[in-house]
């Protein structure tokens, strides 16, 4: 039986609850998806998150079972496995039953590394200057070139805690540090210099039992071509379906949403070609009362959300799942925890899905709208359907049962009442086999 220390991956901050119970409910589970799938690494630490570089060779952090065994691997396309980097700190928190170690890469320039390390609250830099994958031996702590220390730097703004999560670049060479812990992106110039970036806001705990506030929990940011960035949240405990967001983070610090209505994201990558992202949902965690509280067996999926707002899931029944990225030729990867594996899934971004096709050609006219919108959709198979509204904080703003409608085209109307101020919108048509949403501007 693996460690306790590997269900780490199911929150970068102190969120998880009942600890052993959730160590059965994630290793118990097996695979299921209806996507071609290949296992290109198997046999990883707690693998989390993962990189494709240029040569098509992935690089993995596996956080470790808790007894300072993280590490970072290089896996080859053969499935050779590379350590390029070993002994990284990790531990398990007997106070807060969890595990927390490395978790994220980075290149930087100069053929520099960049590694967040969640054991310590620092980002290890390494130089891999005449380290040859394969063939040179590994880098240990020894070889660290310098440590940006974040926590102390977070603690010393009045942060009770800090765990710093993943990392960007701008244009200048400035770090950004998605600190999940401190609710905060950290800002740290060329020569050192920090500063709080953007914050994240609690929210309300809209349920009887647990925290009375929520916490925001950012876990994966990337930048955004054009200037500023995305960051998504994993939310904490109680893990709601929904209440996670993708935020639009400018250059300024300023912060709004880009998406909602979303669950436990752990990471996402950028499809540089269409503009597309793709978020992935670590897992649906489990509130019946009648299981043992932990996330779902097959509970991970992979939303694509359009820069039009419409969302559509591309890949479902797998996981828990902590880490995504894309590379040149539209291939998905995904780490998970429990097997220790990296999958590889061919053509996500070019073949078409059938996941969540239950809805489509969805649209809005007008679009802004003022007093009233029309919403257009197609069935291809009938089905019970259900009009849902979310404003931007991600509230249940409209609902509304259709009834079931036969296969074809279909058309509701939405009349936004008084309470409904101006501002951006989520116009979501859920079916029995799945959802499309869109955004709405009300003028």
């Amino acid at each position: 039986m693996p460690s306790p220390a590997m269900l780490q991956a199911c929150s970068p901050k102190k969120t998880c609850l009942h600890m052993r119970t959730l160590l059965f409910t994630i290793f118990s589970f097996c695979y299921i998806s209806s996507q071609a799938q290949t296992v290109i690494a198997d046999s990883l630490r707690v693998p989390i998150g993962v990189e494709i570089d240029a040569q098509g060779r992935a690089w993995v952090v596996e956080s470790g079972y808790g007894f300072n065994d993280g590490s970072v691997s290089l896996v080859q396309s053969n499935g050779d496995v590379w350590p390029v980097i070993v002994g990284l700190p990790s531990l398990f928190d007997t106070v807060n039953q969890e595990g927390v170690g490395p978790w994220h890469t980075l290149p930087l320039p100069g053929n520099r590394l960049a590694v967040t390390e969640g054991a310590t609250g620092q980002v290890l830099i390494f130089d891999l200057n005449g380290f040859t994958p394969g063939l040179s031996a590994p880098l240990t702590m020894s070889n660290v070139l310098f440590a940006l220390n974040i926590a102390e730097f977070a603690v010393g703004q009045g942060i009770m805690e800090s765990d710093p999560y993943s990392m960007a670049l701008d244009e200048s060479s400035n770090l950004y540090v998605a600190d999940a812990a401190a609710n905060a992106i950290i800002k740290v110039t060329p020569v050192g210099q920090m500063s709080i970036f953007a914050t994240f806001p609690a929210t309300p705990n809209p349920l009887p039992f647990g925290p009375p506030m929520v916490d925001a929990v950012p876990t994966r940011i990337i930048s955004k071509p054009g200037g500023g960035f995305y960051v998504c949240q994993l939310t904490g405990f109680p893990f709601l379906d929904g209440a996670a967001q993708i935020f639009l983070v400018d250059a300024s610090g300023a912060v709004s949403t880009y998406a909602w209505n979303l669950s436990t994201l752990t990471d996402m990558a950028l499809d540089a070609v269409t503009g597309d992202l793709y978020a992935l949902q670590f897992g649906h965690f489990e509130l019946d009362p009648n299981l043992p509280p932990g996330f779902a067996p097959n509970s991970a999926r992979v939303t694509r959300i359009k820069p039009n707002g419409a969302q559509e899931v591309v890949l479902e029944n797998f996981g828990p799942s902590a880490g995504l990225t894309l590379d040149a030729q539209g291939n998905l990867y995904t780490t998970h925890i429990a097997t220790g594996e990296v999958l590889k899934w061919n053509n996500i971004t070019t073949a078409s899905h059938d996941i969540k096709a239950a809805v489509e050609d969805l649209s809005i006219a007008p679009n802004p709208a003022t007093t009233q919108a029309r919403i257009s959709f197609s069935l291809p198979v009938a089905s019970d359907v259900q009009l849902r509204i979310f404003n931007a904080q991600g509230q249940l703003v409209h609902s509304q049962n259709l009834g079931r409608l036969p296969e074809g085209a279909h058309q509701t109307e939405w009349i936004p009442g008084a309470a409904c101020s101006s501002g951006i919108y989520q116009v979501e048509v859920v079916t029995e086999r799945g959802r499309a949403a869109l955004v709405l501007v009300k003028a």
